[in-house]
């Protein structure tokens, strides 16, 4: 009777954690489908937008609307006292070879790899053929 019971309780369990967790799969599905419908409207609007924004309609809305190309005659430049442009953008010079830089080599090395396997492929002096 005991492990009857025992085994009730335990099935009971079972299917409540199985109903929450099958709801919260559903949740998830529900919100991976909204999320794929949103994607499409933001993707059907950014096209739409890009429609709208193209040169030739903007420039055919803008004569509906009364506007017209300036001409250099309709141009008019206002100046303003005290206006100090910025400074003009001046390239760094690149770090010279010559200076000590950290993470460079130490003095102490002063025989690249390609010497140092010639040295040592290259017959010494007094040894024998």
């Amino acid at each position: 009777m005991l492990i009857a019971l025992a085994l009730l309780l335990t099935g009971g369990l079972y299917l409540g954690v199985n109903a929450r967790l099958a709801r919260a799969g559903r949740a998830l599905l529900d919100l991976q489908s909204e999320r794929a419908e949103l994607q499409r409207q933001i993707e059907d609007l950014k096209s739409t937008w890009a429609e709208l924004t193209m040169p030739h309609k903007m420039l055919a809305r803008a004569r509906e609307l009364g506007f017209e190309p300036a001409r250099m005659q309709d141009i008019e430049y206002v100046v303003v006292e005290g206006y100090q442009p910025p400074a003009p953008f001046i390239a760094p010079r690149p770090p010279s070879s010559n200076s000590l830089r950290e993470g460079s080599l130490s003095p102490a090395y002063t025989e690249t790899l390609g010497d140092w396997l010639a040295r040592l492929i290259r017959p010494r002096e007094g040894a024998r053929p």
